[in-house]
């Protein structure tokens, strides 16, 4: 058991002004993730780089982050951290080349339990949606994986091997999730059985850094290094490249269906939604905020972010929203199947240069329609199909993009 270690808390004096402003911490260290229950309790994991070195932190606030107060300290980076209610709560991390470090408290924080994890070297997230059921990933090529606990961390099962290197998870429930992969072109797999079972929907460009759904048909997800966010709005069937944010960093967050904030690393600034992500501007902010957004669902005024500043006003204006030509596609294209052969399911990629009726169609060898996947009127982007033959039997089968301008049929095979 750690016993709580009793800091007297850092008083700031500042005065709090329309935008966003600093909240400083007892300790120079960077902060890894930031979680709020409410508009004042809430608790924050370091990566444990600075002061001292190798020191990381999990500090806890009930004034909306105004002053906050150390709780724990120990000698490996913590990643993530998450309240179920005011007591419960988890925080997990590692260094990668020894052993994970899952910790637990039922006390608010005031102690915590360091709870088994054996077979894992590296927590990188963490999502419970109870206080016994949860997952934890790990995307070191050793003792990686994904793993499951209903037991509040007794014991956990390995669902996804090393193979998978997920390093990113999102729950809606404790039947559907999503799991992202660290893999150069990263893979969005979905789960509708509490990860018993795992299908692909999307590859993407880069590897997966953050993943968010606010319901069961809309999310987001982004790469760190220049891949901006795309959403989807069928529940990850489909997905569909954003304009404006094509910043470098990695947190996304929404707090209704249409209002998100997404972090950012190369400059004073923390890019803003009001359309669900379709579009994005940028507000001014006194230090970047690549890696941390934390907001709370429905409060569309309080947002904190990096290491660590806070907006009581939603940030203030929104600016340098725009429509980069290079982000839009300026031919029509059919890519290859992924993967292929395939069993059951695929991702069929394609890409509309202009606002256009499109079709996506799939033929058997004899050249017969058997199934329409898309009948409708789309806007220029970039869009995905998970294709699911499992009603079909193993053959050759073509997918046909039909537009008023472009036709192109390729060929899969799906492989019983």
């Amino acid at each position: 058991m750690f016993n709580s270690i009793t800091f007297i808390p850092l008083i700031v004096l500042f005065i709090k002004s329309s935008g966003w402003y600093v909240q400083r911490l007892p300790v120079n260290d960077l902060v890894n993730d930031v979680f709020f229950l409410d508009s004042l309790n809430g608790w924050l994991v370091t990566q444990g780089d600075n002061d001292p070195v190798d020191t990381s932190y999990i500090m806890r606030t009930t004034n909306g982050g105004d002053n906050w107060t150390i709780q724990m300290r120990q000698a490996q980076n913590l990643n993530v951290v998450q309240f179920l209610d005011i007591n419960t709560g988890y925080a997990a991390g590692g260094t990668g080349s020894g052993f994970a470090r899952i910790y637990k408290t039922t006390v608010g924080g005031l102690q915590w339990q360091l709870v088994p994890s054996t077979g894992m070297a590296l927590i990188n997230d963490m999502f419970f949606v109870n206080k016994d059921t949860g997952w934890v990933c790990d995307p070191s090529v050793i003792f990686g994986g994904l793993h499951k606990t209903t037991n509040g961390g007794i014991s956990w099962k390995q669902q996804l091997d090393v193979s998978y290197k997920i390093q990113k998870i999102f729950f809606l429930n404790k039947d559907t999730g999503w799991a992202g992969s660290r893999d150069v072109n990263g893979i969005l797999y979905k789960t509708t059985n509490g990860g018993l079972n795992w299908n692909v929907q999307y590859i993407s460009n880069y590897q997966i850094e953050s993943l968010f759904f606010i319901n069961p048909r809309q999310g987001w997800i982004r790469g760190g290094t220049g891949n901006g966010v795309v959403y989807t709005i069928d529940g990850g069937n489909t997905w569909t490249s954003s304009i404006g944010n094509i910043a470098t960093g990695f947190d996304t967050k929404f707090i209704t269906d249409s209002l998100g904030y997404s972090g950012t690393f190369s400059s004073l600034r923390i890019m803003k939604s009001t359309d669900g992500g379709k579009t994005w501007g940028y507000q001014n902010t006194p230090q970047l905020s690549g890696n941390v957004v934390a907001v709370i669902k429905g409060d569309t005024n309080k947002v904190w972010a990096g290491s660590l500043m806070h907006t009581t006003d939603g940030g203030g204006v929104i600016v340098g929203i725009s429509k980069p030509q290079n982000e839009l596609p300026k031919n029509f294209l059919l890519y290859q199947n992924y993967p292929n052969p395939f069993n059951p399911k695929t991702i069929i990629n394609y890409e509309i240069g202009y606002t256009s009726n499109v079709k996506l169609e799939v033929y058997d060898i004899s050249g017969r329609m058997i199934k329409q996947l898309v009948n409708q009127k789309q806007n220029p982007g970039k869009y995905y199909y998970t294709f699911d033959g499992s009603d079909l039997p193993s053959a050759v089968y073509f997918y046909k993009l039909t537009t008023e301008d472009f036709t192109e049929t390729k060929k899969m095979v799906l492989a019983k």
